[in-house]
């Protein structure tokens, strides 16, 4: 089955299933859905192939050596580090969230002002110096 296959489409299938063999088979043909880290999803997405590391370590605005060893699988990125590189390939929220996911950290929370600006700069393709400009103006705290 193709990882890209949308949620709804399992939805339907799962609710089909009627034998506890069809769900064995199921999960079988399921099981390569899940992305094993950070780095295995972000690296599937279209946006983030077409980019060249270098043309996205500096829309990151991260340190440039910490960037490489995050993108090579040396470093595990935190929170703040992950939205930074989201925000520099342009992804959208659910991509994002995705990728907070696939890390298992706390997706984006509307009712957080801080992650509201974020989504924000996320919707508005905003940089991310312009997303630090917004946070700041807010009091909270930059990303990095």
């Amino acid at each position: 089955m193709n990882k890209n296959i949308k949620t709804t489409n399992l939805e339907k299938t799962l609710k089909k299933i009627s034998t506890e063999e069809q769900l064995n088979t199921y999960i079988t043909n399921t099981k390569d859905f899940t992305y094993t880290s950070f780095l295995d999803y972000f690296y599937a997405l279209k946006k983030v192939k077409s980019l060249d590391k270098a043309t996205l370590v500096k829309k990151s605005g991260l340190e440039r050596t910490y960037c490489y060893h995050i993108l090579n699988g040396t470093k595990e990125p935190g929170r703040d580090k992950i939205l930074c590189l989201c925000i520099a390939a342009q992804l959208n929220i659910l991509e994002t969230n995705r990728s907070l996911k696939s890390a298992h950290l706390p997706q984006l929370y509307v009712k957080d002002n801080r992650d509201a600006i974020i989504q924000y700069a996320l919707q508005k393709q905003l940089t991310i110096s312009e997303t630090n400009d917004l946070l700041s103006k807010h009091k909270l705290t930059i990303l990095m």
